[in-house]
């Protein structure tokens, strides 16, 4: 039955792409190349308006249909994810100050923190710690959203992953549901994000997912079922890749709150010359390598650390190789 709300939301992500597509240029909601730009021609943007409307009504209509997912949680997440896509269109158009963005993120991740694990004993250490985490994820993804559709397949690539460990493991309804939907919201929007785009998914999109991503890991800590060390894996491109440059920019002593396009995908880009290849890349290192890691740790037969060092040590080599890039 939750495959069919997947579909759902495939069908409207692409409806409500296409509807909004026409729509950002006459509002010009239009992204402008600059000097760190991967893109040579103006384009549409913030298209997650679209993504976060194509999911929030597929959620919406599961829970319509009897589907008695967790209603304290999903209530709450629902409402912040409106929030954080408002914040990130408004972004898009009026650039909001930095301290302002991190305040504002800040207050959102303590948010979803509370409403995913309010009712989970934890050490007193450990929740701060995952606000400061999840408020990095917003980030990470607004770094990370610099060429044709490489965010969106990332986001597709990780939530079908958890899919594949929950189903493998026995999760619970809502977890599989919230796969689901955030795949086919955001598959919808890749046709029209797919290089050369024609339409970005802007701050919008980006920091949306970022926080549905972070939605699943958190629920991945509440589920006893899943292994968390799956969505380790599963984000670790993203996850190195900004690591990584942030603290090349601190040794080298750069204003961290300037705009750059050092990260290792934009520079292979460059070297490429292409965002298709990049993005087939980041596909292929999924498919055939953190994927099958992910599936390993829902059986339980390595060791997490072993699990954890055959996902990360190659890609820390190859992005030692990419730093060397222009």
């Amino acid at each position: 039955m939750y495959l069919s709300f997947g579909l759902l939301a495939l069908l409207l992500g692409v409806m409500f792409t296409a509807v909004y597509l026409p729509l950002a240029k006459r509002l010009r909601f239009l992204d402008a190349p600059n000097h760190r730009s991967a893109h040579v021609v103006v384009t549409p943007s913030s298209g997650g308006l679209a993504i976060v409307a194509a999911i929030v009504v597929s959620l919406l209509a599961s829970e319509a249909f009897g589907q008695n997912l967790d209603q304290a949680s999903l209530s709450t997440m629902l409402w912040l994810i409106v929030a954080v896509c408002a914040l990130g269109a408004w972004d898009d158009r009026r650039p909001v100050p930095v301290y302002l963005r991190l305040a504002v993120f800040l207050l959102l991740s303590a948010l979803a923190v509370f409403a995913s694990l309010g009712s989970e004993p934890m050490p007193s250490w450990m929740w701060p710690l995952l606000v400061v985490g999840f408020a990095w994820l917003l980030n990470l993804y607004n770094f990370m959203d610099g060429i044709d559709g490489l965010a969106a397949l990332h986001t597709v690539m990780v939530a079908g992953g958890m899919l594949a460990v929950a189903l493998i493991t026995g999760a619970e309804r809502t977890y599989l549901m919230l796969c689901v939907i955030i795949i086919g919201g955001y598959a919808g929007f890749l046709a029209f994000n797919w290089p050369p785009a024609k339409l970005f998914m802007g701050d919008a999109g980006s920091l949306s997912a970022g926080m549905l991503i972070g939605w699943l890991g958190l629920l991945a800590l509440q589920d006893a079922h899943l292994p968390t060390i799956a969505w380790w894996l599963l984000m670790s491109p993203f996850l190195l890749d900004t690591g990584v440059t942030l603290m090349e920019r601190v040794i080298q002593r750069e204003r961290l709150t300037e705009a750059h396009s050092g990260h290792c995908y934009q520079r292979l880009a460059r070297h490429w010359g292409s965002h298709r290849r990049v993005d087939l890349a980041l596909l292929l290192l999924h498919l055939c390598w953190l994927l099958p890691l992910a599936i390993l740790s829902a059986f339980g037969g390595l060791p997490e650390w072993t699990l954890l060092f055959l996902g990360l040590f190659p890609q820390l080599l190859l992005i030692a190789k990419l730093r060397r890039l222009k």
